[in-house]
């Protein structure tokens, strides 16, 4: 039996990270695969997802996590990136280059890999992809970026399409969701106007969404707030699993969302979907599936106002079409 390593955002309660190795170690436990995670979190992610779990964080965890093991995948989601933090970055490469050191196949799977700021580490992030195994990217843009390093990748859709392709689509659905998270650049004036221009629109009741509870609880909390204050009924809807989640979007008419795997999610369940760009990765999936969108950063009022008329106001139920993922080329690597 082969064993298989996954290194990824594991284990913080994050919708999308979670679904996403969700859906990877479903696929690889039903081939047949022992499969092992470095996570936080440890008894959680053994308990929720059956697998062999390591602390992220401890060295001989890590060390002893890739020597049991035979293959390391990396990913999915946006790992590779030092938007968030360069310690994030060097922690991610530094796994890869510690498999490849003890000489265990790695794969990075469906990552979306976005520019590298500054010079050394976008040498280190280059050249440590270059003595990888395999490379999937979940975007057009990450393929262009590698191409202009000349690291071959293939691409794929995000993982978390997996989940949903097989339900069953409620063709009744009803109410509007927004789901909204915490970041630098989202400020008072902004939650201030969405709130207004969205009970201008709307009239019934509007459930407020976390799809991560350490960063989105506070700003969904602000929001319904702010929506009282124009005498809309809202309610808070924590974030308490996977399943749950999508059961949620599935019975909902419209979302507007922050988050990418909100939008992937809503989209592949035929929600009409208004994405909130707050992020590169936000807009590149806005632009792919044409969902309607506003940026965040410099907004105008009086845009908003007009975009988000003409969204709820549309009785049309757009669907945009995706690209399902398709798991065949991760397994032949993975096989032979």
């Amino acid at each position: 039996m082969k064993k298989v390593l996954v290194s990824g955002y594991i284990g913080f309660n994050n919708f999308g990270d979670e679904a996403i190795f969700l859906a990877l170690s479903s696929h690889l436990k039903s081939l047949g695969y022992s499969v092992s995670a470095l996570c936080n979190n440890k008894d959680e992610v053994k308990k929720t997802y059956d697998v062999i779990t390591y602390n992220f964080k401890k060295p001989f965890d890590i060390l002893k996590a890739i020597l049991s093991n035979d293959i390391l995948i990396s990913g999915g989601g946006s790992l590779l990136q030092n938007k968030t933090s360069n310690f994030s970055l060097i922690y991610y490469l530094f796994i890869i280059f510690l498999a490849k050191f003890f000489n265990k196949k790695v794969i990075i799977f469906a990552q979306g890999i976005e520019p590298i700021k500054g010079k050394f580490f976008e040498f280190l992030t280059k050249n440590i992809l270059k003595i990888t195994n395999f490379i999937t990217v979940r975007d057009k843009k990450s393929q262009i970026l590698l191409n202009l390093w000349n690291i071959k990748s293939e691409l794929v859709s995000d993982p978390a399409y997996s989940l949903v392709e097989n339900i069953k689509i409620n063709q009744n659905k009803k109410g509007l969701v927004v789901q909204l998270r915490s970041f630098q650049g989202i400020d008072e004036k902004f939650i201030s106007d969405l709130a207004e221009i969205i009970s201008k629109y709307y009239k019934g009741e509007i459930k407020v969404l976390s799809l991560q509870n350490d960063y989105d609880k506070n700003i969904c909390l602000n929001f319904i707030e702010k929506l009282k204050q124009h005498n809309t009924k809202a309610s808070f809807i924590p974030y308490k699993g996977i399943k749950e989640t999508i059961d949620i979007i599935n019975n909902t008419e419209y979302i507007i969302s922050t988050r990418l795997h909100g939008l992937i999610v809503s989209n592949a369940l035929e929600v009409k979907s208004f994405g909130l760009i707050y992020d590169e990765k936000i807009k590149t999936l806005c632009e792919e599936l044409n969902i309607k969108n506003i940026e965040i950063k410099n907004y105008q009022k009086n845009e908003l106002d007009l975009r988000l008329n003409a969204f709820l106001n549309n009785n049309l139920n757009e669907v945009h079409p995706y690209r399902p993922f398709v798991w065949e080329c991760i397994d032949s690597v993975i096989a032979n």
